[in-house]
């Protein structure tokens, strides 16, 4: 018999959170606990959702990703930012797409393109909640290839003028301040991402009635004329919008992955608790094979998309540790697009399957799986496309000369 000390644990591998980690979890279920009634109120009378601001300032949760150094930020690494996200996507993919863009589009760009003197002054005010932040790339005609954006700026006087239209913008009439991106004007190169105060003259949105889900969430359509950004909130080096923006969406989608992840959750705790108490056939549905298999494979994806999303969090630390490291960059990229394209399809997945199981039941808005499944069709097309989502992820095999777009 081989006794205990003839091995060595060589593996770095750990699965557990630590206490620190606990107590912000913690802290993030009680206030998930306490809004759920208010988001659920919301959601059935159709309409935005304004309180998420001041329930989850007074709750000290909109800045986890920040440094300390500013305002409210609590300074979570990426798995506990992950495992944070993915608790708020339990409750909807309306509310986590609040904070997937104040926090991840939002702060972390700034975090990691600001200079010192922007982020004290944008990041303080948002993890206090006293500024919220939208992210202003997609437009009519640029979505999955944001190089087609026609958005311009021009100088004048010490400013720079802004003028184009942005489409499907998150937070686009609720945001105090947004991240907007243009080309300089009469150019197809060298783009440019600014900071802007939505209160600026020339800044106009209008709410998009009308969704297939996220009823509690903005999404609107913005129109800039002349809309005026002061020189010193332009964000990033002149020229370098296009990486500010493809930073920002590989923020984006980390967020989207672990919130889906959540979804899931929610779905299968839904179908289990159903399927213990709903009778058919003289028995509870729980013991019926088919439906036992829905909630296995549920299990299973949930669990395969947890460890993608933990494994792209964990590449992801590594390379805010390491900002210059473009092997760390590519390596991030590519876990978190593995995450968000898997997680992304496995929650509408569970979503359909829960719906199932609930039968008659599932396809009413009271029952939280017909608002999941609702809601969790648009995780397939923001923040990357399926579609693109498949070239970027064969692109990691193939390697670079295989660009279906060049």
């Amino acid at each position: 018999m081989l006794e205990q000390d003839e091995f060595t644990n060589l593996s770095k591998m750990n699965f557990d959170v630590s206490e620190e980690q606990a107590m912000i979890l913690e802290q993030v279920d009680r206030a998930c606990k306490g809004f759920r009634p208010i988001e659920d109120k919301c959601y059935l009378e159709h309409r935005i959702n304004d309180q998420v601001k001041p329930y989850f300032a007074k709750a000290h949760l909109l800045g986890l990703p920040v440094s300390r150094k500013y305002g409210d930020g609590q300074g979570a690494d990426m798995v506990t930012y992950a495992l944070a996200v993915e608790r708020i996507g339990r409750e909807g993919t309306g509310l986590r797409t609040f904070f997937s863009v104040h926090m991840a589009l939002g702060q972390m760009t700034i975090q990691h393109w600001g200079t010192e003197e922007q982020k004290t002054r944008f990041l303080t005010s948002a993890t206090k909640g006293e500024d919220i932040l939208a992210f202003g790339l997609t437009e009519p005609g640029a979505g999955s290839d944001p190089t087609a954006l026609t958005t311009y700026f021009e100088e004048k006087e010490g400013k720079y003028l802004l003028t184009g239209q942005k489409m499907w913008i998150s937070l686009g009439s609720t945001a105090s301040k947004i991240l907007v991106f243009a080309y300089p004007k009469g150019k197809r190169e060298g783009m440019c991402g600014f900071v802007m105060d939505t209160s600026t003259p020339g800044y106009k949105s209008e709410i998009i009635p009308h969704k297939l889900g996220l009823p509690t969430a903005d999404t609107s359509t913005v129109y800039l004329d002349r809309a005026e950004v002061a020189k010193e909130d332009m964000l990033g080096p002149p020229g370098k919008g296009m990486s500010v923006a493809l930073s920002g969406l590989m923020n984006g989608r980390l967020s989207v992955a672990a919130g889906c992840v959540g979804v899931m959750q929610d779905c299968l705790d839904e179908a289990v608790r159903y399927a213990g108490v709903r009778f058919q056939h003289g028995k509870l549905i729980g013991k019926h094979q088919l439906i036992q298999r829905h909630i296995g494979i549920m299990s299973m994806n949930l669990d395969a998309a947890k460890l993608l999303l933990l494994k792209a969090a964990f590449v992801k630390q590594k390379y805010e540790e390491n900002p210059k490291n473009a092997e760390l960059r590519d390596a991030t990229d590519l876990a978190v697009t593995k995450a968000k394209y898997f997680a992304a399809n496995k929650s509408f997945d569970s979503a359909n399957r829960a719906v199932q199981i609930f039968g008659a039941n599932g396809y009413s808005l009271e029952n939280r799986p017909a608002r999941h499944l609702a809601d969790s069709r648009v995780t397939m097309i923001y923040e990357g496309a399926n579609e693109i989502l498949e070239q970027k992820m064969a692109l990691g095999s193939l390697g670079k000369g295989f660009e279906a777009y060049s």
